[in-house]
């Protein structure tokens, strides 16, 4: 679930109002010309997030929190679980089966990869493949990718999503208790409070690799796999899908929830400190003001892009920029937000150093959990109490298949030059796959690099067709 919640008064109060309302949609405030309507996809157990792979129109996976993931397909929901791992799960408050992703190959390697507590609490990340049955993944394929303690039961994180760059970003709470108590958020050695990225393929034995790229590799005391931190609990975090972008809801304390936006052009987050816990929002943190990490605060400081105080809710579930003109051209381009104690949807645009215009959707949802987004970018809104909704114009049909795209195919990229590690994830970014291996002896410059490519960069094939390489050695 997302991040703690402060005032158990607060808490039922809203769980109160709720019950009153029931769960059909309630407005949030004024609705503004062009804003959506919800459009029921369907109730589940205690949903905590939906998504789908790349070019599958037609089915919606949806995260339930005692640890199984669902298929939605034309508004019925399978009556067999894609995965059932209840055994494996530690379910409750903050804690469960909380992300699903799929990778950009996903079409011709069926790896899923899951996010979860485990029965000791620790944060998990496992990879399974799914079966001969496509609906259905095998438990059996279970390898696990990542464990990491976790010493309470808050502050969880949760978000698992595949960069533009096709690596795995992972979000991950601070550790929990009240003000960062074992000072996560500032510490480069802990990978608590961070967004981590890694390549999640076993390789030489292990379990994953750190990418070359990312911010603090090679550095004494300083774990690799971190591409940002300062952060409290990133509960949702998403990539704009036309422009790459990276926008990060950090739920805040007892003060402030802040939205963390950093544009592509500016690095994605690369290396960004975004504050926890010297700074809450925008606000020196006075518990932890005097702590060395916060003076001077480690550079680059990225301050949030927006911020709201707990006059207006509790707890920030982040969202998506919308990309769906078609059947909402009023929220094109807009980041769509909200907060699990407060009903109403909220739109901000998103700029740097400051977002603007932000206001009221004109609907609401009560315990929103989280957002989630199909493989044609339609958003989707779900609520724990059990509904899943889409976002869609008033007068369009109620929901079904994606629009038909182009099919995809796997557009050759350039490989020569890259390392070999770099050329296969640029390989399964591009819906393509490595194919024969061959070794040349080269120059000391171009060792381990490659040399040759076939076919050439550019050239158009079926998905999932392999690319074969020379390397330098």
């Amino acid at each position: 679930m997302p991040a703690g919640r402060r005032r158990t008064e607060l808490v039922f109060a809203f769980a109160l109002a709720a019950l009153a309302l029931g769960v059909g949609f309630a407005r949030g405030g004024e609705t503004a010309a062009g804003d959506p309507k919800l459009a029921l996809v369907g109730r589940f157990d205690s949903p905590v997030y939906l998504t789908a792979p790349a070019g599958d129109r037609a089915r919606l996976f949806v995260v339930e929190q005692s640890g199984r993931i669902v298929i939605s397909r034309g508004g019925t929901t399978l009556p067999t679980p894609f995965l059932d791992i209840r055994g494996l799960v530690l379910s409750g408050g903050e804690r469960g089966l909380l992300s699903l992703a799929f990778p950009p190959d996903y079409a011709t390697s069926r790896l899923v990869y899951v996010y979860y507590t485990a029965r000791n609490g620790a944060i998990t990340v496992a990879e399974y493949r799914t079966s001969a049955n496509p609906d259905v993944a095998d438990p059996n394929t279970r390898r696990l990718v990542l464990s990491i303690a976790h010493p309470r039961s808050n502050h969880n994180g949760g978000q698992l999503q595949f960069g533009p760059d096709g690596f795995l970003y992972i979000g991950i709470g601070d550790g929990g208790g009240g003000g960062d108590p074992d000072r996560n958020g500032q510490n480069l050695g802990a990978l608590l409070g961070k967004i981590l990225r890694i390549d999640p393929r076993a390789a030489g034995g292990a379990a994953y690799t750190v990418p070359q790229s990312n911010p603090f590799v090679g550095q004494a005391g300083v774990r690799g796999e971190i591409w940002a931190y300062g952060l409290r609990n990133p509960w949702r975090f998403s990539f704009d899908r036309e422009t790459g972008d990276l926008t990060i809801g950090d739920v805040g304390q007892g003060a402030w929830e802040e939205i963390d936006f950093v544009p592509a052009s500016a690095g994605r987050g690369r290396g960004a400190n975004f504050g926890w816990s010297c700074f809450e929002g925008r606000h020196a943190y006075a518990d932890n003001s005097g702590e060395a990490a916060c003076n001077p605060i480690r550079s680059p400081y990225v301050p949030p892009a927006w911020e709201y105080s707990h006059s207006r809710g509790c707890s920030i579930s982040g969202g998506y920029v919308v990309r769906d003109p078609t059947t909402i051209p009023a929220l094109n381009g807009r980041y769509v937000y909200g907060d699990y104690c407060d009903r109403p949807l909220w739109s901000v645009l998103l700029r740097t150093p400051d977002a603007q215009g932000d206001r009221r959707v004109g609907l609401g949802v009560p315990s929103l959990t989280s957002f989630g987004e199909d493989a044609c970018g339609r958003v989707y809104v779900v609520s724990g109490d059990g509904p899943v909704y889409r976002l869609q114009a008033e007068g369009r049909a109620a929901p079904g298949d994606c629009p038909a795209t182009a099919k995809i195919v796997c557009r050759v990229p350039k490989l020569v030059g890259l390392k070999l590690r770099t050329a296969k994830v640029r390989l399964r970014r591009a819906h393509c796959r490595a194919g024969r291996l061959r070794a040349k002896r080269s120059t000391a410059k171009r060792r381990g690099r490659v040399i040759a490519q076939s076919p050439r960069a550019g050239a158009r094939r079926p998905a999932g067709s392999r690319v074969r390489m020379t390397v330098g050695r």
